[in-house]
Order: C-alpha cells, then structure tokens, then sequence
C-alpha cells in the first residue's frame, strides 16, 4: 500500500501543488529585503533540496547500470503521464534512482511555496542572477 502512495498518488499530488504554485505564484515584484525568517528558511531548504537533487543526480549518472535503469524511468513517467502508472517499472530500478525521485519531487514541492517557481520555465533568468550577483560583489 505505501508503494502504491508513494510511486502514483505523490508524483500527482506534486504535480497539482506546482501547478497551483505556478498559477498563483507569489509576488515576483516583492524585493529580496522583504523576506519573512520562514521566507529565508523555505529558501534554503529549496536550496539544499536542488544541490541534494543534483548529487544524486550525478550519481545516478556515473553509475554503470544507467542505461537500462534510463529506459524504466522514462517508460515509468510516460505512464504516469498517459495517467496509467505502471508500479512494476518503478519497483525495478535501484534504490538511488528511487531516493532521487523522491528529492527532486521534494525539491518541486518546496519550490511551489516560492516567488521563484517561474524559475522552472525560465532557468535561463536565474543563472542570470547568479551571474549579476557575483558581478556585483567582484565590483564591491
């Protein structure tokens, strides 16, 4: 039962929270000086939850299995997407593939409760940011 919860009904309840994080974003005007403690600390936990996304990604990656592991995960969110899931492609891979869904679906989560959810359609304005910030502080 709690695989059932966990591979098909919280990869669609993510996908509804971002979603109606999208459509009624925060502010996107207010300015970084304006953030609320719980603001700072939801923007950290977003943080740590994209660098953790990232490791696991990587390791996933130079891992030797990653092909065929490629092909269940893509096969298992066509059938998430075709609203048929399929339980079995999901129980088949390793247990990094499925400690890295978990993150990134955590990370989507925590990203859906920020002004910087319309950083995932436009990734390009945050690498932008960074970009100006690091310029900024080389000046100063």
């Amino acid at each position: 039962m709690h695989q059932m919860f966990l591979w098909i009904v919280y990869p669609y309840t993510v996908v509804a929270i971002v979603g109606m994080g999208i459509v009624w974003r925060y502010d996107a005007s207010r300015g970084e000086e304006s953030r609320s403690t719980a603001g700072k600390f939801l923007l950290l936990v977003v943080k740590v939850m994209m660098a953790a996304s990232t490791a696991t990604g990587l390791a996933i990656v130079l891992s030797s299995s990653m092909a065929d592991e490629l092909v269940l995960l893509l096969r298992w969110l066509i059938s998430l997407a075709q609203l048929e899931p399929d339980i079995s492609l999901i129980l088949e891979i390793s247990v990094l593939s499925k400690i890295h869904f978990v993150v990134v679906f955590l990370f989507l989560l925590s990203l859906a409760f920020t002004k910087e959810i319309y950083y995932l359609f436009k990734p390009h304005q945050y690498l932008k940011k960074i970009y100006l910030k690091l310029q900024y502080e080389k000046r100063g």
